[in-house]
């Protein structure tokens, strides 16, 4: 067995060591009326009904979302990285976050707000509740009242879920400084008996 080296808690643990999380798109209303993505990769699917995202008070957008009481998360894809990036630059003197210019919406259908055009999966969010006591962080939770996806990108029976990954990659965020396309699977091996509770 390697050496075990103990990690310094009161740092930052999880820049010590690569984790693969998603990476998402929040969508958020800005005070003077226009729209800000950010990029985000400490998210969760909490329920089948709740999305939550991880941000600090000091950020546009938690500040936004609790405001404005609504949030949207696209899931970009690999070819999407560029604009990814570009949606992390900080705000202007002026208040403009630029790099907004040139990224292409779509208009989000129950909640006001926009999402990022091209990405194959979509959920809207109204507010439902946010958790304060993790520190300088907090999780913002949503209720997901919209969800929407590219046909092509659904699961079906007529093609295998690594068939699937394969012609549809997956962007992916190994903290703290690489991206991922994901486009390789395997069949998780599940255990006889095991069932989805």
């Amino acid at each position: 067995m390697s050496e075990l080296v103990e990690l310094n808690l009161d740092g930052e643990l999880w820049d010590h060591v690569f984790t693969v999380a998603p990476i998402v798109m929040i969508g958020t209303r800005e005070p003077d009326g226009s729209f800000d993505f950010a990029p985000k990769h400490r998210v969760v699917e909490l329920t089948p009904t709740h999305f939550g995202f991880v941000c600090r008070d000091s950020h546009a957008t938690y500040r936004n979302a609790v405001r404005e009481r609504a949030f949207t998360v696209s899931w970009p894809t690999p070819h999407h990285i560029v604009q990814v990036s570009a949606a992390a630059v900080p705000h202007c003197a002026d208040g403009e976050k630029k790099s907004m210019r040139a990224m292409h919406t779509v208009p989000a259908s129950e909640v006001d707000g926009v999402l990022l055009d091209g990405c194959p999966l979509y959920v809207e969010c109204e507010l439902e509740r946010v958790v304060e006591d993790l520190g300088t962080d907090h999780l913002v939770v949503g209720r997901i009242v919209s969800a929407r996806a590219q046909r092509e990108a659904l699961r079906n029976p007529e093609v295998t879920d690594s068939e699937l990954v394969h012609e549809h990659p997956i962007l992916g965020y190994l903290h703290p400084s690489q991206f991922v396309e994901i486009e390789k699977s395997f069949g998780f091996p599940f255990s006889r008996g095991f069932k989805r509770d």
